[in-house]
């Protein structure tokens, strides 16, 4: 019992002569002690306050992205149900709505719909004929290289503009990088399903044949494995 008590008290002598220095060192050093406190508080407020500003922009940035995609998606003219909530007369009304109604989106700098906007205002760049302006659009989006939803959006319709405009050996040199894994911006059998498209496309089709096998063998479970088969089989 006795050698117990004199653990606790040698535990006890050490705490407090370790507070007796902290407090001693607080003393002597107050002035730098207030600073280094009221900078880590300064920078917990900064933190605190652009969180709460990009929480509050996102769940904005989000409304309106689902107006702008009702635009897009709204009826035109004779089409349009007499109950429809948003409707135009022309489908250059509609562009222009929809082309207004993105700017708003892309106003909420670093945010996933603003990215998002960024793509669909490329795909309404290419509706119109500017597929020059569209193309440089999704390129600024697909150049993020991050495997979120607008850069993998950005970048499988800019490999579709470029092979419209006979960029073929360039995209499938893009697509054997994502193919293999290296480039992340598509998932590996979504990229070997491109890749076997722009093989057929350049007349490659004992390459195209090859990367559709890879794919049904490698990836059992990927949505695109049932169309590879087909057209394996079409091809057989």
């Amino acid at each position: 019992m006795g050698r117990r008590l004199t653990r606790k008290q040698i535990k006890q002598d050490e705490f407090i002569t370790l507070m007796d220095r902290v407090v001693g060192w607080l003393s002597a050093n107050f002035r730098q002690a207030s600073l280094g406190l009221g900078g880590a508080l300064l920078v917990g407020l900064a933190w605190w306050a652009f969180t709460a500003l990009m929480g509050s922009r996102t769940v904005a940035a989000t409304k309106a992205l689902d107006e702008a995609v009702a635009i897009l998606q709204a009826p035109v003219g004779a089409e349009a149900p007499a109950d429809a909530k948003v409707k135009f007369a022309t489908q250059s009304e509609r562009q222009e709505a929809a082309a207004k109604a993105l700017a708003k989106v892309r106003s909420y700098w670093f945010t996933p719909q603003a990215r998002m906007a960024r793509v669909l205002q490329a795909r309404l760049a290419a509706e119109r004929g500017d597929v020059d302006g569209a193309i440089r659009e999704l390129s600024a989006v697909a150049s993020h290289r991050n495997p979120d939803a607008a850069v993998r959006l950005a970048t499988l319709d800019l490999i579709h503009l470029r092979l419209a405009k006979g960029d073929v050996a360039g995209v499938i040199q893009d697509l054997q990088a994502m193919a293999a894994g290296k480039d992340k911006r598509l998932p590996r059998d979504q990229a070997m399903f491109e890749l076997a498209a722009a093989y057929e496309r350049a007349g490659k089709g004992s390459e195209a044949q090859k990367v559709l096998r890879q794919l049904v063998e490698n990836f059992p479970d990927s949505p695109w494995q049932r169309e590879a088969q087909q057209k394996l089989a079409a091809s057989s």
